[in-house]
């Protein structure tokens, strides 16, 4: 719940900072600053996307039920009461389970995203599509290409952010 109040806070000032960006930009006449101001309206917009897919993600997985948490009769004296169990979410959803199929490396070296195929990635035996993900421009992410195997740069560079996984669609496992 930190984790969302923290992404809340920091979109509002994102939008906070974009607003005074486009009152600056509206009152310059200075071509190189506006061209600075526009870029990082650029950047702040692309960040205000990005925060909000994580946010998305985290109210879909929130508000799915796994068919074991569905409503159970309670055992009392009142068998017509009904017990809401509590809700965990679900790393998957059926959907994403219904699309995905088993790759082998090199199946997955396949999906670069060059030439117009999709871009794929594997961490810890899961195969995510990076192919429209911001932090993916281009196929590529800090050097990094798609269509490879990325655990231990992904446990070395984001340990214990698995929320960044969670914005990605996932598409199969890794064999």
């Amino acid at each position: 719940m930190q984790n969302i109040e923290l992404l809340r806070l920091q979109m509002n000032n994102l939008v906070t900072q974009a607003r005074q960006d486009i009152y600056t930009l509206s009152t310059q006449d200075d071509s190189s600053v506006k061209q600075q101001l526009l870029q990082r309206l650029w950047d702040t917009q692309s960040s205000i996307h990005f925060i909000s897919e994580l946010l998305a993600n985290q109210a879909i997985s929130n508000l799915y039920v796994t068919p074991l948490q569905q409503l159970t009769p309670v055992n009392s004296r009142n068998t017509n009461q009904l017990q809401i169990p509590p809700i965990t979410p679900s790393p998957t959803l059926p959907s994403q389970q219904a699309n995905q199929r088993t790759f082998t490396i090199e199946e997955l070296a396949n999906y670069d995203g060059k030439n117009g195929r999709a871009a794929y990635i594997a961490v810890d035996g899961i195969v995510y599509d990076v192919t429209n993900n911001r932090a993916w421009a281009a196929a590529s992410h800090f050097g990094l290409t798609a269509g490879k195997d990325y655990t231990g740069e992904f446990a070395s560079c984001h340990a214990g952010q698995q929320s960044i996984l969670a914005t990605l669609p996932v598409v199969g496992r890794l064999n």
